[in-house]
């Protein structure tokens, strides 16, 4: 199979188990967020240190300090940062309103490669900017502002900041990942994640509240399985795009997690979806599309 057609079967795959592993945490949600993603991570580490001994694959030793420093910072803001903050959104909104704010990940992504490559906006990406910003509108307005919409309002900012982190991250770390072993990348990024959220929860004193998760109980048969799908399967597949397919390819095709949850948000959690929220949703989908197919 040539590196192509891997990437591009990646990039099929990786939204479809990542829509899985958003239902199933949004089942899991009685832990609090900051537990939810600790637990993600390291059990996706000890997986990924599995595989990477299975595999003979060892750290590279001439790696640059700056492309360590990059993996770092790109784990701190897409695994412990982002992560995290995707844990307080499912906590506010519903898996189908998560689907609409998802499709900023596309725009931010080439919005990212127009600053760092000095490429300039186009009429094309105005459209689509301006279609995915009024789909989230739609697919998140209501009339009135009562306090329960404030939650939402809440969890929606949380999305986007959570989406952010993760496209910026992915960005940083692109051209470590283009020379480098796929299982070492997603292990040393994990690692700097993990680290870097165990630090930050024993500095702010929620370390019991952080073990929740981590204690057996019914809560595990959504968790465990969400924690495989989500930070082991989903996170290689995800990568695996990124390394083997162009950014543009891998970015349209990622985009389908939006539609799998939308789908999967109804037809698992019986979620009641509002037309305005699917009319949003794919008005909102089609933009982010739009950019990236447009720049040809």
């Amino acid at each position: 199979m040539t590196d192509g057609a891997k990437g591009i079967a990646c990039a099929l795959l990786a939204p479809l188990a990542w829509a899985t592993a958003v239902i199933l945490f949004k089942r899991s949600d009685r832990a609090s967020p900051a537990s939810l993603n600790l637990f993600k991570n390291s059990f996706a580490l000890v997986l990924l240190s599995v595989t990477l001994v299975t595999l003979g694959s060892g750290l590279p030793r001439d790696r640059s300090l700056w492309d360590w420093s990059r993996l770092a910072v790109s784990g701190l803001l897409g695994l412990a940062i982002a992560d995290t903050l995707l844990f307080a959104a499912l906590a506010r909104i519903d898996a189908a309103r998560l689907a609409a704010v998802d499709t900023l990940y596309s725009p931010i992504v080439v919005a990212l490669s127009i600053v760092f490559l000095g490429e300039t906006p186009t009429a094309s990406f105005l459209v689509g900017a301006a279609a995915v910003v009024a789909g989230i509108a739609i697919a998140t307005v209501r009339r009135g502002f009562p306090a329960a919409h404030r939650q939402v309002w809440a969890g929606t900012l949380f999305g986007i900041g959570a989406i952010a982190g993760t496209a910026i991250g992915v960005v940083i770390a692109k051209p470590v990942l283009e020379r480098s072993d796929l299982i070492e990348v997603t292990w040393t990024r994990m690692c700097f994640g993990l680290i870097g959220q165990t630090a930050w929860i024993a500095a702010t004193g929620r370390l019991d509240e952080a073990r929740q998760a981590f204690r057996p109980s019914p809560l595990w048969r959504t968790l465990v399985p969400a924690a495989f799908v989500g930070a082991f399967l989903s996170l290689l597949l995800w990568l695996g795009a990124f390394k083997w397919a162009s950014a543009s390819v891998a970015a349209v095709l990622t985009q389908l997690a939006t539609v799998y949850v939308l789908i999967l948000a109804r037809v698992v959690l019986g979620e009641t979806l509002r037309p305005a929220q699917v009319v949003g949703t794919l008005l909102a989908a089609g933009g982010a599309l739009w950019i990236v197919v447009s720049r040809g």
